[in-house]
């Protein structure tokens, strides 16, 4: 691999951290933000809507995607997605009132979709086998690691200079683009571990509405995923944590253990094979739910929280491996764009799903109930996985 190509590879890599910056920069600051529009009840909820109004862009993002890549090819919609992140995403320095937040917010989300759907197919149509799960798995991670970051540069920039200078830091964009401009043309070596291995040819793969179930998967958990940031903060509170620096140290070892999940992921699927890993994701995810469901302590939670996060920081990575296996080299960047979207529709049930569920059974409940689905889902794909053997070695 050139120096040049190192370069690309890098900037790909880092198309998850675009994404997570986009929804934990305004945290620190959105108190500031909140006053900035009235105080009171209105300006907390216009300071909220416009931290959240990326993730109707992301969802929107990745619909639009599935045509995009299509139309203009997926490097083309690197560059544009990150022309409109560093536009959308700075010009919030510059801008004061809610609705023109709302609306750059809303386009930096589906620049945002565009850069992390893009840079994932980039790498997927670059690498074969081990290699394709070890980047996909440091791309993961380095999202985890742009989402620790980004609240901690957040927050000291909005006590240099109040709610607006933390937009500034989306201008990080432009680097990449410019990086990404002086790589262009540039292509990769396949590899499949330590040695060159000859790209397989074209294989006939199923059409993208026959990889519904796949998708109808990735929605269901991605209601999971959102448990530790949609959930824990009420989960917390239900047993006398509600300091916002509490919550927020429990609530980082989520993305802790998503960053070692993440670079943990292709060395193990190295190790005990592609096959094995949704049992041990969804093992590990029980787990951790279970130990959300019962902690009454601010240390059982940060453990159970740190356990989900290795579940999810295991789990984005293989799903895109495994449909990087499946669809036919035409339909790949197309297929992952869907799955993007998959996840972020995920993401936005989760409340419309869980809150009901806390009426009944309280926030604790809804964790274990939750934590039961994913132990369902254990044994099913264990009972598929051994099904699966036994066809192979009957034939």
């Amino acid at each position: 691999m050139t120096a040049r190509e190192r370069l690309l590879l890098a900037v790909l890599l880092c198309g998850s951290a675009t994404t997570a910056l986009v929804l934990v920069v305004l945290i620190p600051v959105l108190p500031l933000l909140a006053q900035s529009f009235g105080g009171g009840t209105s300006g907390a909820q216009l300071s909220q809507a416009v931290m959240t109004a990326p993730a109707l862009g992301l969802i929107a993002g990745g619909l639009l995607s599935t045509a995009a890549v299509r139309m203009v090819g997926t490097y083309r919609l690197l560059i544009v997605g990150l022309v409109l992140y560093g536009i959308s995403g700075s010009a919030g320095y510059f801008l004061s009132g809610a609705p023109s937040l709302l609306g750059v917010r809303f386009i930096l989300g589906i620049a945002a979709s565009f850069v992390g759907i893009a840079s994932t197919a980039l790498i997927a149509s670059r690498f074969d086998s081990v290699a394709r799960a070890k980047f996909l798995g440091i791309k993961g991670a380095l999202g985890s690691v742009g989402g620790i970051g980004g609240i901690l540069i957040g927050g000291y920039l909005g006590s240099l200079g109040g709610w607006r200078l933390p937009f500034l830091l989306y201008a990080i964009a432009f680097v990449m683009l410019g990086l990404a401009w002086l790589t262009r043309g540039e292509g990769f070596v396949r590899t499949g571990g330590a040695a060159e291995v000859v790209p397989a040819p074209a294989k006939p793969a199923p059409g993208l509405l026959s990889l519904w179930p796949f998708y109808v998967v990735i929605v269901a958990f991605g209601v999971v995923l959102m448990m530790t940031t949609t959930q824990l903060s009420f989960l917390l509170g239900e047993i006398g944590i509600s300091d916002p620096t509490a919550v927020s140290r429990i609530a980082v070892m989520a993305s802790v253990g998503a960053m070692i999940g993440g670079f943990g992921y292709g060395r193990l699927a190295g190790l005990i094979g592609l096959q094995r890993i949704f049992p041990l994701v969804f093992a590990i995810w029980t787990i951790g739910l279970v130990m959300l469901g019962f902690s009454y302590s601010g240390l059982v939670a940060a453990i159970g929280c740190s356990i989900t996060g290795v579940a999810a920081g295991l789990f984005l990575p293989h799903m895109i491996t495994t449909l990087a296996e499946t669809a036919s080299d035409e339909q790949r960047d197309r297929a992952i764009a869907m799955l993007y979207s998959a996840v972020f529709l995920g993401d936005f049930l989760n409340p419309l799903l869980i809150e009901p569920m806390t009426v009944v059974l309280t926030r604790h409940g809804a964790f274990l109930a939750v934590g039961g689905f994913t132990l369902m889902a254990f044994f099913f794909s264990l009972y598929r996985m051994n099904r699966e053997r036994r066809t192979l070695a009957t034939n």
